[in-house]
This record gives C-alpha cells, structure tokens and sequence, in this order.
C-alpha cells in the first residue's frame, strides 16, 4: 500500500507562507527571466491561464482580474521542499522523494481501518508544520496512489483508493494522458484505439513485479504459440496508414 503526497500548487504555495495577502489573490509564478507560466494558484486556473503559456500572451487578463505575478524564487522552493520532506520522514518510516514537492509513503503494516485517520493526521501536520497544503492519495500500487491523489485534489484532499468498484469508477473518469506514464506519444496510441483502451486500465492495478512475471512467461512462450518466421514482414498499405509518424 502506497501514499502518494503532493503540494497542492507548490511554488505558489510557497509565495503565500511568506506573504498572506496572496490568499485568494490569482497569483502565477513565472520561469527565469520571466518568460513562461510554471505555477499557478487555483483562482488563476480558473481564469483560463495555462502552465507553460509565455507571459506577455494574457497580460489583459492579468490586469482585468489583478493577478499577481511573481519571479520564481527557487532557493525558496528548495528550502520549502526540505521542510515538506522532513516533516514527512518524521512521521513515516518509508519515505521515497519523488520530486520537489512530491513524496511517496510506503503504508505497509498499518491496518486499512486506520488509513484514512492516519493520512488526514499527516495532512494536518504538514500544512501546520510548514504552511504548505498538500494532497495524499493511497493505492495498492504507485499508480493508484496517483490516481487517488488525483481525486483528492479535486475533493477533500484525501482519498483512498482501494475498494475495487471505486478503482474502477476512478479510472473510467480519468483521461488518459493523467495516468502516470502515459506521455504523448502514448496518449495517441491508447486514445486511438477508441473506449476498448478503457478495458487495458486493470492492468495499472496489478503491481510492477507481477507485470513482468506475466511479460516473461509470454515472453518464453511466444514462439510456441505463434510460431517463428524467418522473415520479417513488409507491412501492407492498410498497416502502414495505422503507424504514428
């Protein structure tokens, strides 16, 4: 069992410990030399402002709504991030960092009935601790663990993803592109095959280690199955029309 814990907006977040009057103010934060959008508060998302968007493209919009906008300050973020993290590694025994203002938590050894009080308590403390509001979602894999997460940033801040139905459920409403791992080029694979790409989802619920026994075991055994050609075969017309350039 997994926790994933994320910094809700995280180099806003930042900003906002430090200076209050940013509460409920739009706010975005801009790359060096102020070129491009690379966080924004959720007013901000509201707005219709995008991440990596350059910043002189929504200057009516900013002046309109009063959005504040800031250089980015990442001696702040680090520090901010150190904070997060050893306040995290205080109250778990299995912490891996995934990124600045990520963190995974291994949940092994504590009873599902007390999942939910101890992730609301370790939400509770982080955001006392240091200021910065986080989200955690927990699943049986690292990906559910996204997933959840993904959830409890759109709901109370915490969700639990483990009762098959509301896998099931989650997933369906998920799009494709907001599943860990899948990039863009993936993305086009899976959303052209249709809603049959919807039927491959269980396979994100099975964990890493069993994924690749059963790879292996096809693995060994294709040739047996399917036979062996000696000659690779020279795609027709139709198969060409289907590859990704």
């Amino acid at each position: 069992m997994f926790a994933l814990v994320d910094c809700n907006n995280f180099y806003v977040s930042c900003e906002r410990v430090f200076n209050p009057k940013l509460e409920k103010r739009p706010t975005i934060v801009l790359s060096n030399n102020d070129g491009c959008v690379i966080a924004r508060s959720n007013e901000a998302k509201d707005l219709g402002i995008l991440m990596g968007e350059p910043a002189f493209k929504n200057k009516n919009i900013y002046k309109k709504h009063k959005v504040a906008i800031l250089s980015s300050n990442f001696a702040l973020y680090g520090d901010m991030s150190q904070r997060v993290m050893s306040v995290l590694s205080q109250n778990s025994s299995a912490l891996e960092i995934y990124s600045i203002d990520e963190a995974f938590i291994d949940l092994s050894g504590i009873p599902v009935k007390k999942l939910l009080s101890e992730i609301k308590y370790l939400k509770t403390t982080v955001e006392q601790w240091t200021g910065i509001p986080v989200s955690i979602g927990v699943g049986i894999t690292k990906t559910l663990a996204k997933v959840a997460n993904h959830v409890a940033k759109r709901s109370t801040g915490v969700k639990i993803l483990i009762d098959s139905r509301e896998v099931k459920k989650s997933l369906k409403n998920l799009k494709v592109e907001d599943i860990w791992g899948v990039g863009s080029r993936l993305k086009k694979i899976l959303n052209s095959f249709g809603g049959w790409w919807n039927l491959t989802q269980i396979c994100w619920i099975v964990p890493p280690f069993l994924r690749n026994l059963i790879y292996d075991f096809i693995a060994r055994n294709r040739y047996k199955w399917f036979g062996k050609k000696d000659q690779c075969v020279v795609p027709t017309d139709d198969l060409k029309e289907r590859f990704l350039d």
